[in-house]
């Protein structure tokens, strides 16, 4: 009988749901008649404490989580096996205090991060880019730029407004005002009407082709369309960006991110504005014909389109994986732990065999006794 997987995210991040979405596709068993948008599957928010969703996750053989209040409840709820699913890079596990099985991670990259969390090296596996549901190449990505009713004669670029400082947005849009080619900007301000309104008024004036979207629909067919993504490395733009098959620029990454970025740059997913100051000229390097070309063959080799299914792959191996199985309560042997040492054994058999041997004394009991002794003669020799 298959064993029954449920998927949990908390709710708040929509990417994290689209790609708990893909998941829980991928892992739903045949026989599963559950609607597919009943949460019994996918237990989102974490804090609906409805009867049945309880129930169903009481019954559920693992659990994939994709943050830290979703392991809790996973674990609070008994369920035998807890996985980790990071599908971002940079894979942050800062607020997570994590006693689960695994932790499936979406590029070598992120590894190092993780094993920094405290996560043993062999509860580490990498199952590649996961892609949201929904998200995919577009087949004809001029036709769909026709369609949109910008210019098609010039590259695109699509930025992820929450890469930028946009309490300091001046200095980021003189950047791209700095780009040497014609290009039609189109910012993504997610569900954010502040980051909407702080774009209205600070981008008029820098001689931009600047166009701003929301998430739904219109956000699937400006990232297909795109030749680039600006954005974090640690954002929801990337795993977009590698759905839909699009080149990855990121501003300067953090001190603590610098590592993470110097193995995605080598990997050659991602190209990373040393400083705020050369972003302009990492983004004409990537905007060449050769480079986002490579971007495209190398987003492709990730097959985000297929890192679902991967995932039920990794997570069907469970029962069969030793180095995936849970963590052996604290106060077990690892490994061969010796429990006596036959040198050790006090000799002597008790005269009936049916009583068995006589009780042993430890060595420590033989040494008291010998001092005891030498004590004994030493104060009679005295005269004490």
């Amino acid at each position: 009988m298959s064993q029954r997987t449920v998927v949990l995210c908390d709710g708040q991040d929509p990417d994290l749901i689209a790609v708990a979405t893909a998941l829980r596709a991928a892992v739903r068993a045949p026989d599963d008649d559950a609607e597919p948008d009943r949460p019994g599957a996918i237990a989102v928010p974490v804090w609906d404490d409805d009867a049945a969703e309880e129930a169903s996750l009481r019954d559920a053989d693992v659990a994939i989580v994709l943050d830290a209040a979703s392991e809790a409840r996973a674990r609070d709820a008994g369920v035998r096996r807890v996985v980790a699913v990071l599908p971002r890079l940079g894979a942050d596990m800062s607020d997570w205090d994590f006693h689960g099985d695994a932790v499936l991670v979406s590029h070598e990259a992120s590894v190092a991060d993780v094993i920094a969390r405290g996560v043993q090296r062999d509860r580490v596996r990498v199952v590649g880019p996961i892609a949201p549901a929904g998200w995919e190449p577009h087949p004809d990505r001029a036709a769909l730029r026709g369609e949109l009713g910008l210019r098609v004669d010039v590259p695109w670029i699509v930025v992820r407004a929450h890469a930028l400082d946009l309490d300091d947005l001046a200095p980021s849009l003189v950047q791209l005002s700095l780009v040497s080619r014609d290009v039609v900007w189109l910012f993504d301000v997610g569900s954010d009407p502040d980051a909407a309104r702080v774009l209205r008024r600070r981008t008029p004036g820098h001689g931009l082709d600047a166009f701003m979207f929301a998430d739904g629909p219109d956000a699937l067919r400006a990232y297909q369309a795109a030749d680039v993504v600006l954005g974090r490395l640690d954002g929801g733009e990337t795993l977009r960006a590698f759905a839909v098959g699009a080149g990855l620029v990121t501003p300067r990454p953090s001190h603590a991110q610098l590592g993470l970025a110097h193995r995605v740059e080598v990997a050659g997913l991602a190209m990373i504005a040393d400083a705020a100051a050369t972003l302009s000229v990492t983004l004409d390097a990537a905007l060449a014909p050769a480079a986002i070309e490579r971007a495209r063959a190398a987003v492709s080799e990730l097959d985000a389109g297929g890192g679902a299914a991967r995932v039920a792959e990794a997570i069907g191996t469970l029962d069969g994986d030793e180095r995936l199985s849970l963590a052996a309560p604290a106060g077990l042997p690892q490994g061969l732990e010796r429990l006596s040492d036959p040198d050790a054994a006090i000799e002597g058999m008790s005269a009936d065999p049916a009583a068995g041997r006589a009780p042993a004394r430890s060595r420590e009991e033989d040494l008291e006794k010998k001092v005891d002794e030498e004590l004994a003669a030493l104060r009679e020799k005295l005269g004490l």
